[in-house]
């Protein structure tokens, strides 16, 4: 079953857009064969830093009916093993109503697409509040990946997530929890001026020594975290289909396996 992975936040600054281009990095060193999207429009951080690099990003409105529309066209057209979609925040209601006007889920299926909806947290309420609401409508039709960003944990951890009801929702619906690593700001900023993802922050590139050992690092740490939830992103092929595409029952999906093979044309290195 391949995948369409759709990066929420529930608000902006949560940190969805990093993670999306993180995950973008590990999809280029896999060879994955991917589409990606960058629907922020108004503030296109991924298209401007990943436009280049791998499969390259396009932008896509995805929240108005036109753009979505050519979103499911390029979808079938390309057929790829992965599609990536970072989505612009605060947009929960618009998506859902987008999900619910091309049907989602039972389109996807029909393609041989399985959606993951991954939330970014911060230490706030209101990123869960969002995550409950969009659980509560897509139920079992999706699989959930939690990723706790770390440049938010001051000391407390992600208490408030632990403890909530939404936790625990989540985790019957066989969700999966990592954890992204905190990248040194000033580090972080020198990507940013320099508009380089973070595999190409090398000193050929004119990155500093010191600022590339920590987006190493980075990497580094990065990289086991997201092969935890390497089905549900995109990153491996399961070896059984977690669910029949158009399934709607309120049962758990079965247990998941991982092949050690690598599917997904290789690219050449940029």
């Amino acid at each position: 079953m391949k995948r369409i992975v759709m990066i929420l936040g529930g608000k902006g600054g949560t940190g969805k857009t990093a993670f999306t281009r993180l995950l973008l990095d590990v999809m280029h060193s896999k060879g994955i064969n991917y589409l990606a999207y960058d629907a922020d429009t108004e503030n296109p951080e991924l298209y401007d830093y990943y436009q280049n690099f791998g499969n390259g990003v396009r932008l896509l409105n995805f929240l108005e009916v036109a753009e979505a529309k050519r979103f499911f066209t390029e979808i079938k057209a390309e057929s790829p093993d992965s599609v990536i979609v970072d989505m612009p925040g605060a947009s929960s209601n618009k998506t859902r109503e987008i999900i619910s006007k091309f049907g989602l889920f039972k389109i996807a299926g029909d393609l041989g697409y399985r959606v993951t909806l991954v939330t970014v947290l911060n230490l706030g309420y209101s990123v869960i509040t969002s995550l409950k609401t969009m659980a509560e409508f897509c139920g079992n039709q999706a699989d959930y990946v939690i990723v706790k960003n770390l440049c938010w944990d001051k000391g407390s951890g992600f208490q408030r997530w632990e403890n909530s009801k939404t936790s625990a929702a989540i985790a019957e619906l066989k969700g999966i929890e990592i954890e992204m690593p905190e990248l040194d700001y000033s580090t972080f900023d020198t990507l940013t001026e320099k508009g380089l993802p973070y595999s190409a922050a090398t000193e050929d590139n004119g990155f500093p020594f010191g600022d590339y050992l920590l987006v190493s690092g980075f990497l580094a740490q990065a990289k086991p975290e997201l092969e935890k939830a390497g089905v549900y992103l995109g990153l491996e092929q399961p070896s059984v289909n977690l669910a029949s595409p158009s399934n709607t029952s309120t049962s758990n999906q079965p247990e998941v396996t991982v092949s050690t093979s690598r599917r997904g044309r290789k690219k050449a290195n940029e």
